[in-house]
């Protein structure tokens, strides 16, 4: 199996951690914010387990909200590996609650990370890729992806919002050899309910009388993530890997995750939207564009 020089985004932890952790033998660029100094334990640990399992990886800093800090890693994982293949995009994180009350400020933040941000590391690796005409941009989003939910909002909108930026990718990448590819994860045990931003300005909840709806969402949600038969993050890392070892040309454009049988609406959204797309493109004249 050829080995893959591959950048992942996000790895101080969740399913970023566990992408760079898959252990298939390809160099791995582990990338996150502030490695010397907030994620500087998560750093230490992941190169002390590459070191002790002989596993080829290299901890950079990366900030998908700076567009500096993006083209240096990106330049210094091309420089060390010679070439990139894959680019992860993995950073991000959840704003939950009613949408009034999340600011401006807030809005702003979640799209600059969880929308901007893919953008900004894609832009750095495609010129690279694009002159080999190979390689594949991973794009991790949700089931949630295609749904949405009351007290959700915000965060829905940036996932809806990365899957279309990812689809169009896919589309204009196709003739440069170029594959684009979505993975859409259920509810998973990674850690990202801890941190989730609540909206700043709490008093515009006053008078929406959901206090109890919203109560009965966030226990749900914990149940899924915390419970017995909560998802294995794993199962996330290994979608990734699939389609990291997949041959040229046989990578799907969105891969559910979802072992608790939750993604079902999300297939059959991802069937409807597809043929709706065919019928688009191929009205368009661009029916080269379709896989």
């Amino acid at each position: 199996m050829p080995k893959s020089n591959v950048l992942v985004t996000g790895s101080n932890s969740g399913f970023g951690r566990l992408i760079c952790l898959a252990r298939r033998g390809h160099t791995v660029f582990a990338t996150m914010r502030s490695p010397t100094t907030k994620n500087a334990g998560a750093a230490s640990d992941l190169r002390a387990i590459a070191q002790a399992e002989g596993l080829t990886l290299h901890v950079l800093e990366l900030d998908v909200t700076d567009d500096n800090s993006v083209s240096t890693a990106v330049q210094s994982a091309e420089h060390t590996a010679g070439h990139l293949d894959v680019v992860v995009n993995n950073a991000g994180y959840a704003v939950g609650g009613l949408n009034e009350t999340m600011t401006s400020e807030q809005v702003l933040s979640q799209l600059d990370t969880n929308v901007v941000g893919a953008h900004r590391v894609n832009r750095a690796a495609l010129p690279a890729l694009r002159r080999r005409r190979a390689g594949l941009l991973v794009h991790i989003s949700s089931t949630m992806g295609r749904l949405t939910a009351p007290f959700n909002g915000i965060y829905c909108g940036s996932k809806w919002a990365l899957e279309a930026m990812a689809e169009s990718y896919r589309y204009e990448l196709g003739p440069t050899g170029v594959e684009v590819s979505i993975v859409q994860p259920g509810v998973f045990k990674t850690g990202i309910i801890g941190s989730t931003v609540t909206g700043a300005d709490a008093k515009r909840a006053d008078g929406y009388g959901l206090e109890a709806a919203q109560s009965r969402l966030v226990d749900l949600v914990h149940a899924m993530h915390d419970g017995p038969g909560a998802s294995d993050p794993e199962e996330v890392a290994r979608a990734v890997v699939a389609l990291v070892e997949a041959p040229a040309g046989t990578r799907p454009l969105r891969v559910v995750v979802d072992p608790s049988g939750g993604g079902a609406g999300t297939q059959a959204l991802n069937a409807a939207a597809a043929e709706i797309q065919r019928g688009l493109l191929t009205a368009l004249g661009m029916s080269q564009m379709i896989d």
